[in-house]
């Protein structure tokens, strides 16, 4: 596994997929930027770029039989649990389909880009500053005391992705739900939620039982 540092390209995705010609196929590594200046978030959404927040991008081989909508999912719930880890007072909650938040407030999230058999995982945690006047509130980890941000990559870098946990998706399932259920009505999606939601499938895709009972399906997309 390799580490790349740098400290400021515009997006630590297009940096990643540059350096993948360089390299083998078969070889996995990380990119950390301590700035960027055109990061983009899920649906082609700009990402906010403040110095020192985290910028990281992890390049992998996708496995087989692993759905990219199962990895998204599961790389929320490991981020959700370390993030609980450092701010054991605070409510930290997942958006569907892997915002991370605390306190119902955005803090980061979690953006896939998949070419042929390549999976780029990009990483955005607000650590010392946050977007103002977006749709749904935003915060930064700084503002509850967060200071550890070496430590918090160290253990990004050792448990995601997981894709030996990827074997038990149910267990997944369960734990993205706990962070998920009681973070909903300060959801704000593209499209209004009809229903109500109770939770991911076996894909991870959303579950919504609409009035009449009838169980409905919201796709993630990927950009490829």
């Amino acid at each position: 596994m390799y580490f790349f540092y740098i400290w400021e390209t515009d997006s630590t995705q297009d940096h990643s997929k540059a350096l993948r010609k360089l390299h083998s196929a078969h070889v996995s590594f990380w990119v950390q930027s301590q700035n960027q200046t055109f990061g983009r978030g899920q649906r082609g959404k700009k990402w906010g770029n403040f110095i020192g927040n985290l910028f990281l991008t992890g390049c992998f081989l996708l496995p087989e039989k692993i759905a990219p909508g199962q990895l998204s999912i599961s790389a929320g719930v490991s981020l959700a649990t370390i993030l609980q880890s450092f701010l054991l007072n605070q409510q930290i909650e997942l958006k569907w389909p892997n915002d991370l938040l605390c306190d119902h407030k955005k803090v980061g999230g979690v953006l896939i880009e998949i070419e042929e058999n390549t999976i780029y995982l990009g990483i955005g945690i607000n650590i010392t500053a946050h977007p103002a006047n977006t749709p749904m509130p935003s915060t930064h980890l700084q503002a509850y005391g967060f200071t550890s941000i070496n430590t918090l990559i160290e253990k990004i870098i050792e448990n995601v992705p997981d894709f030996k946990a990827l074997e038990n998706f149910k267990q997944i399932q369960h734990a993205w739900w706990m962070f998920a259920k009681d973070s909903i009505s300060y959801w704000r999606v593209r499209e209004p939620i009809e229903g109500v939601v109770i939770g991911v499938d076996e894909y991870g895709q959303l579950l919504i039982q609409a009035k009449n009972g009838e169980i409905r399906k919201r796709h993630q997309t990927f950009e490829e």
